[in-house]
């Protein structure tokens, strides 16, 4: 199985990755191959398996292309893409259960670009292949928030085209019950919403969470931490669960 993480910057998308990868090799006993796709980050935690940056980073575009920080990412996303037939070859050849693929920092180069959707399109081709969607817990404090936070799951779910599962990341700083109940209930989210919000803006949060319910394979969102391991055991759990075709899993 391929699981793709996605976030906004500063989700925790490289700590989670590592965290979730070293809690499977230790709990199931079950082989991980670690996947890099960000070209940006100059630390990774964990040892890759493939690295982009063994073809080419982001300062080294900057410097030869003369381009600004996003130009260069930009620029990064195309030379992905133009390399997809060897990362594709290569993750296929990887003798592990799981394999996880680190995204850059701003999602939107995965996403929104062609690099990502084309990548994915490929890779489900020949393993099941999710994407674990994560919410900063540290900015989703209200219910429109949480409704923004969704909209942007939802549309990576359809950028990427395959099966995305939603969690609250940085559990361990988030103390706020009314998150966690509003995650877990989308009606709940409604109500605080309407509290919240009054014309146009609340109207439109009120539709992502509709989107929400009707699209989304699973209403249950698992609170993560990527410092402390909690719930490393319900992820796997969701993952699993996301590749079932039997319906509603919340």
């Amino acid at each position: 199985m391929q699981i793709i993480f996605v976030g906004t910057a500063g989700s925790g998308k490289t700590s989670l990755t590592k965290q979730f990868g070293t809690w499977i090799e230790k709990n199931t006993g079950n082989q991980i191959s670690f996947v890099n796709l960000d070209p940006g980050c100059i630390h990774l935690p964990y040892k890759c398996d493939f690295d982009i940056r063994r073809y080419f980073t982001i300062e080294e575009i900057m410097k030869k292309e003369n381009l600004g920080p996003s130009g260069a990412m930009l620029k990064g996303a195309e030379l992905t893409e133009n390399l997809m037939s060897r990362i594709i070859e290569i993750i296929n050849q990887l003798n592990s259960h799981y394999v996880l693929i680190d995204t850059p920092g701003q999602s939107e180069i995965f996403v929104f670009q062609s690099a990502g959707p084309a990548i994915c399109d490929q890779l489900k081709k020949s393993s099941q292949t999710i994407c674990v969607y994560i919410i900063d817990g540290s900015i989703a404090s209200t219910g429109t928030n949480l409704a923004s936070a969704i909209s942007l799951s939802l549309a990576t779910q359809m950028r990427l085209g395959i099966p995305t599962v939603n969690v609250l990341n940085k559990s361990d700083l988030v103390k706020n019950e009314e998150i966690y109940r509003m995650l877990s209930d989308y009606d709940y989210m409604k109500k605080m919403i309407e509290k919240e919000e009054s014309g146009t803006m609340k109207g439109l949060a009120l539709k992502f969470v509709d989107a929400a319910k009707m699209l989304s394979s699973s209403q249950r969102v698992v609170q993560v931490s990527s410092i402390t391991g909690e719930g490393m055991s319900q992820l796997l759990d969701l993952v699993q669960e996301s590749t079932c075709e039997c319906g509603d899993l919340s």
